[in-house]
């Protein structure tokens, strides 16, 4: 199982986990399970992420929040999907970065303590059916054109900046600036 684990800030003690599947069938159970709290995790449609690392900003972002109490959604999942996105609408964060029944490549990201991920892990290996893919193809479901699309990002900033470092970049300084 290839997997990605990162450790978040410090002062949470708290690491992210994320899973990539293909061919996944039963979106819709999983989008319920979600809804109605029987999964913990965040759903992410695999063609709107660059880099696993955009995640990880993002997860982080959302561990801070909820230690700080200002948590701008109602879980740390949810917080997670809308610190992806650059809008500050969180209905329009979820349905853009959440999944939908259509969606087949889907990544599934849990945020943990040490020690809890092979659990929790185990239950999202149980819930659901597709192919477990290395988190090192995830550039073989993203879908570049796309999160240049949605992340605001044209030809002239790619010649001095990556991708990955652009849309991190929009995800840090969500707060504080507005896109045009």
């Amino acid at each position: 199982m290839d997997a990605y684990t990162v450790a978040l800030d410090l002062g949470t003690e708290m690491y992210c986990t994320i899973h990539l599947f293909a061919n996944v069938q039963n979106t819709n159970e999983i989008r319920t399970k979600v809804m109605n709290g029987e999964l913990s995790c965040s759903v992410i449609k695999a063609a709107l992420i660059a880099n696993p690392f955009q995640i990880a900003v993002a997860a982080n972002k959302a561990v801070v929040n909820e230690k700080m109490k200002q948590l701008t959604t109602k879980s740390l999942y949810t917080e997670l999907l809308f610190n992806l996105s650059i809008s500050k609408n969180i209905s329009r964060s979820l349905i853009e970065f959440g999944i939908h029944d259509r969606d087949k490549n889907i990544l599934i990201a849990l945020i943990h303590k040490k020690g809890e991920e092979e659990t929790m892990s185990k239950t999202i290996m149980d819930t659901v059916k597709g192919e477990v893919t290395p988190i090192s193809r995830l550039s073989e479901y993203s879908d570049h054109s796309l999160i240049k699309k949605i992340y605001k990002i044209d030809k002239d900033e790619l010649d001095v900046s990556n991708l990955t470092d652009s849309v991190v970049s929009r995800i840090s300084c969500k707060d504080f600036i507005l896109l045009r």
